[in-house]
């Protein structure tokens, strides 16, 4: 029970306890006064009917005794007169029944007023001749008496309603401060940190407040220091220090974790690009010159990368600069290698490379097939078959024909992708993600699949990373999308006790009326929604951050669960996770490499993992592989895992 309840109630009975003390003193009070007039009265007429009948009684006139008798009782409130002689013979008796008008009977039963006699002596001179007893008629004193409690009683009622509605007023505004402060309270559990003004006026909730507000700014203000010095040091340690771009080693662990992630990466370019002559400008400019040169060459290619929807750009040290774009065919490479030489042309008049060309470019086909070492030598040859070739050249190193994406137009995959859709080929697979270190299930994650046929009519599966770019570019990931949750929604309503998570793409967040029919779905399948995690690549979140918290506010609604995947892979901000309250954070399988030796690694997810369960969100390892790496996600605070570890997807 809330404190504010408490002292209601406590108000009403304090209330309750006065006006009843008061309420029966009052009926007490009355009672008495009518019965001492009772008495009283009683009395005074038979003193004034002994006086009256003195005379007439000496010389035993019965009609006038019983006149004057008659009319005392007839224009009196008397229940009995009687007199008699000295020897108790009777002389008049007048006597009428009790009956009481207009009260009820409950009331008389329950307030009996006492009706004394009134009795004095008859004289003839000195000496006693009779005596006169009179009683007092009750009912003008019980009808009075119910009227006096009626209305008392309403008074007090009116009183006590009126009382207590002002209290209650009274208690609700000094009592604010307290139901700010707890929704100050819910607020920085919510990863809000609101500070309340104006202070209440009450010394003492006053004090409360300002510490409150203290609180909130000191937690602000700790939360603000840890991503500080967290990103600081992901800046340090994978970031060069020059461009602000991915360095070698952050580079080399975000390929080998896509080449290893089949679901997101089936294909794609990895361009090498060197600057000509850069050691002898060094020598001639200087090396802030020199500083100023990259930087200039990381945003021309961060420009051309621009253009690209999933790419990795990265300074591998000194002139060497690489690119990976994700999901790009050969043709796309070759336009790829003549564009980043063109908007790197320009370098050479303005900063003295007077030779044409002031850069080599080497890119690799991936198809599915090599390992990141063999991607990079066959890039690497490139490089040296583009600087054999001649100033500002690019040289494409193109795969033997065996991998593992099926070669269709753009066209082609749009009407293969609809017809997969049309007649039902898209298939639900599923891995485990469990907790660390009692590997309870927390969730599935649901990965999606297409049917396909070779040329032979062989049945094959086609992953996301093969089949979701095309649809990316063919407009038709809000409708994959739509397919995969209304299968998951299916299985909930057969088996409802699990969880299951689901990657949304962020062109279906920007596609008109999604999230509508998102919410349609969920509210139809209520019962079985709070059973949906629903995740967004991190770097896919960033862009479209407003979207995003739409689709979050939406999901509150019908208590589903938000995650974001792959986070840490870019080196965006750790200050949107305050306001974008997310359940999980799933960390990029690239810092799992090598874990057990990169103290680096190590320390950034330990420092991720302290702001998270600051902010109350759970951090989830991906492309956890080895006993050895699960053994140390307990020692770094991590809550739970996911990889072929602890499950292989099926």
């Amino acid at each position: 029970m809330t404190l504010s309840r408490q002292l209601v109630i406590l108000l009403l009975l304090m209330i309750a306890l006065v006006l009843t003390g008061a309420f029966v003193i009052g009926v007490r009070n009355s009672q008495q006064y009518l019965e001492d007039q009772l008495a009283s009265h009683a009395q005074d007429a038979a003193t004034s009917l002994g006086l009256s009948i003195s005379r007439s009684l000496f010389e035993n006139d019965q009609a006038s005794i019983e006149s004057m008798t008659d009319a005392m009782f007839d224009r009196g409130f008397y229940r009995m007169i009687r007199i008699e002689k000295i020897d108790g013979s009777p002389v008049v008796e007048r006597k009428i029944p009790l009956k009481i008008d207009g009260v009820p009977d409950w009331f008389v039963n329950q307030l009996t007023l006492q009706t004394p006699e009134g009795e004095a002596m008859v004289m003839s001179g000195w000496q006693q001749t009779g005596v006169v007893k009179v009683s007092s008629h009750p009912g003008f004193a019980y009808a009075q008496l119910w009227r006096n409690i009626s209305d008392m009683f309403r008074w007090f009622l009116l009183s006590a309603v009126l009382a207590s509605l002002l209290g209650v007023v009274l208690l609700r505004w000094l009592l604010k401060p307290l139901r700010d402060i707890e929704w100050q309270a819910d607020a920085i559990c919510r990863r809000d940190f609101p500070v309340l003004e104006p202070l209440p006026k009450t010394s003492d909730l006053r004090r409360i407040v300002e510490a409150m507000n203290r609180l909130a700014n000191r937690v602000k203000i700790m939360l603000k220091e840890s991503e500080q010095l967290a990103a600081g040091l992901r800046r340090q340690a994978y970031q060069h220090p020059v461009t602000r771009l991915s360095n070698r080693r952050h580079f080399r662990n975000t390929l080998a974790n896509l080449i290893d992630s089949p679901e997101e990466f089936a294909s794609g370019v990895l361009a090498l690009i060197q600057l000509r002559e850069f050691k002898r400008y060094n020598d001639d400019k200087g090396f802030a010159a020199g500083d100023e040169l990259l930087r200039v060459t990381a945003g021309k290619l961060s420009e051309c990368a621009g253009q690209i929807p999933h790419h990795v750009l990265a300074h591998l040290g000194g002139a060497n600069f690489a690119l990976l774009a994700q999901n790009f065919s050969v043709q796309q490479g070759s336009e790829l290698g003549a564009r980043l030489c063109t908007a790197l042309s320009a370098l050479g008049g303005a900063d003295g490379l007077t030779d044409a060309g002031p850069v080599h470019v080497g890119l690799a086909f991936f198809d599915g097939v090599d390992s990141p070492t063999e991607l990079m030598s066959k890039a690497d040859m490139a490089l040296q078959a583009a600087r054999s070739a001649g100033p500002g050249g690019w040289k494409l190193m193109n795969a033997e024909g065996n991998g593992l994406v099926p070669v269709r137009s753009a066209s082609a995959w749009r009407v293969f992708i609809e017809q997969c859709l049309a007649m039902n080929r898209l298939r639900l697979h599923t891995q485990p993600v469990c907790s660390c270190p009692e590997r309870k299930l927390l969730h599935e994650e649901v990965l999606v699949r297409l049917l396909d046929q070779t040329e032979n009519g062989d049945e094959i599966v086609l992953n996301a990373g093969i089949f979701m770019p095309q649809a990316e570019r063919a407009g038709l990931t809000a409708e994959i999308d739509r397919a995969v949750i209304t299968q998951v929604l299916k299985r909930l309503q057969q088996q409802g006790e699990k969880r299951y998570a689901v990657n949304l793409s962020p062109y279906s967040l920007k596609t008109p009326g999604f999230l509508d029919w998102l919410e349609h779905q969920l509210r139809i399948d209520r019962t079985v929604a709070a059973n949906l995690v629903f995740e967004i690549a991190e770097f896919g979140a960033v862009a479209i951050i407003d979207e995003v918290r739409n689709l979050v506010q939406l999901l509150e609604r019908y208590g589903c669960q938000f995650s974001l995947d792959h986070f840490g892979r870019g080196f965006s901000s750790f200050a949107y996770l305050q306001s974008l309250k997310a359940h999980y954070l799933k960390v990029d399988g690239s810092y799992m490499r090598s874990l057990g030796k990169n103290l680096d690694n190590q320390f950034f997810l330990q420092s991720l993992s302290k702001i998270a369960h600051g902010l109350d969100i759970q951090v989830i390892a991906e492309s956890i592989e080895s006993e050895e790496q699960w053994d140390l996600l307990s020692t770094l605070n991590i809550d739970g895992a996911q990889g072929y570890f602890i499950g292989r997807p099926g």
